[in-house]
């Protein structure tokens, strides 16, 4: 193969930022393509554990976009893609899982577990939006800035079907449509959480995964907290119109 022609397999990159069903995407594709994938672990090597190994599958990449260039130089073959949530939902189950279903052996859950469960579920949050939530902020504007191509964790839960298929087709995987779809129905969230029926299990990491909890959680404080602080991602991200919410 000629030096300037592309991989026959391009690279992926499914990057996103954390409770944005991260698992999920990343358990579909290795699935999709089970040799290929390849789980980043961040170490002295840098955000991927190592070289680049083209026509590999990197799946879930948590990073900023300056983080991922650091170490990814831009490429026209690779194909990257960014998983975005509202970063409120993504907020609430950012608390219930320090609270309960994070494991508790790492010292950074442990300090912020002891110091949520010492404040009312409001303050908690309240904590969490001044302290926890800039980076989240931040990587979700780099991202949108840059231009990326973005799937919506919304999307995903209103018809995974259709998404996951623009992902594949994103990717050019090359699965064939009806093994997509029983991939994608196997990893269905209502059928990893059946016998919940939906229902909230705080000790679960997959916890609830509804679009919207947020407004169960928000008091007007908390609202208008997240708006002089974060509303102008809620804005640039297209989950809000004006501050009216």
């Amino acid at each position: 193969m000629n030096a300037k022609e592309p991989h026959p397999r391009p690279t992926v990159f499914h990057v996103t930022h954390w409770k944005a069903g991260s698992q999920w995407v990343s358990s579909v594709l290795k699935y999709a393509a089970p040799r290929r994938v390849i789980q980043p672990i961040t170490n002295v090597q840098g955000l991927l554990g190592g070289p680049v190994r083209q026509g590999s599958i990197y799946t879930p990449v948590y990073a900023s976009y300056s983080q991922f260039r650091a170490f990814v130089p831009h490429d026209p073959a690779h194909r990257t893609f960014f998983v975005i949530r509202d970063p409120r939902d993504t907020l609430i189950s950012w608390y219930f899982s320090l609270m309960y279903s994070h494991e508790s052996e790492w010292p950074s859950v442990r300090r912020s577990r002891d110091e949520l469960r010492g404040l009312s579920k409001s303050d908690g949050l309240a904590l969490m939006i001044g302290k926890h939530m800039q980076e989240l902020s931040r990587i979700q504007e780099e991202w949108i800035a840059a231009g990326a191509a973005i799937f919506r964790y919304e999307d995903l839960v209103a018809d995974e079907q259709k998404t996951f298929k623009q992902i594949f087709e994103f990717c050019r995987l090359g699965t064939a449509d009806l093994h997509r779809r029983l991939i994608v129905f196997r990893h269905n969230f209502k059928v990893q959480t059946w016998r919940r029926f939906w229902r909230e299990d705080r000790l679960s990491h997959l916890r609830k995964g509804v679009v919207g909890d947020w407004q169960n959680h928000f008091d007007d404080r908390l609202k208008e907290l997240y708006k002089a602080q974060h509303g102008e991602t809620l804005l640039r991200a297209g989950y809000e119109k004006d501050d009216c919410w």
